[in-house]
């Protein structure tokens, strides 16, 4: 081998490991930092508590309707709010929200599941006493709920009147 063809050699290998070496900075992911992995975990951790409250602003709305429903004697609508709640129950269990530390999933579990699965059999009963019962240890969850996850003052209680002026409870 020449002197001139090993040079050349030298080289092209020399402008290879530089293209290699461009290319590699320009498509690896930043090594990551403490504060940019905080930043996503608060991030994170903001769009899980937005989330856990659309489930519940979605769960309030049900549980009033389930009571305007019962109080109007619909039993079909009262029994379909109630798999509402229950369905909505359901996803706040499965979402595993932890705001503040505090584990809501865990606690939803615990408190609201089986107070959704009696609400729903009550109103399947189609027994307005039973489905009262049953409501009022839902709505009693609730703010159980709420006071061990740190929001004592939001307070359910059951409504008095009707907030849906678009919606007609009776059958």
């Amino acid at each position: 081998m020449t002197r001139a063809l090993a040079v050349s050699l030298v080289s092209l290998l020399v402008a290879l490991l530089s293209l290699v070496t461009a290319l590699f900075a320009v498509f690896v992911p930043p090594f990551p930092t403490v504060e940019g992995r905080e930043v996503e975990r608060v991030g994170r951790a903001a769009a899980d508590e937005a989330t856990l409250l659309d489930h519940m602003v979605l769960m309030q709305r049900y549980v009033e309707k389930a009571a305007l429903a019962s109080d109007a004697g619909n039993a079909a609508l009262t029994a379909f709010y109630a798999d509402k709640i229950s369905e909505r129950a359901g996803r706040v269990i499965d979402g595993g929200y932890v705001v503040d530390g505090i584990d809501v999933s865990a606690i939803a579990a615990e408190v609201a599941d089986p107070r959704a699965d009696a609400l729903v059999q009550a109103a399947a009963s189609g027994d307005r006493a039973r489905f009262d019962a049953a409501y009022a240890r839902m709505v009693d969850g609730c703010n159980t709920c709420h006071k061990r996850a740190g929001y004592g003052l939001v307070r359910i209680v059951r409504p008095e009147a009707g907030a849906y002026p678009s919606q007609v409870f009776e059958e």
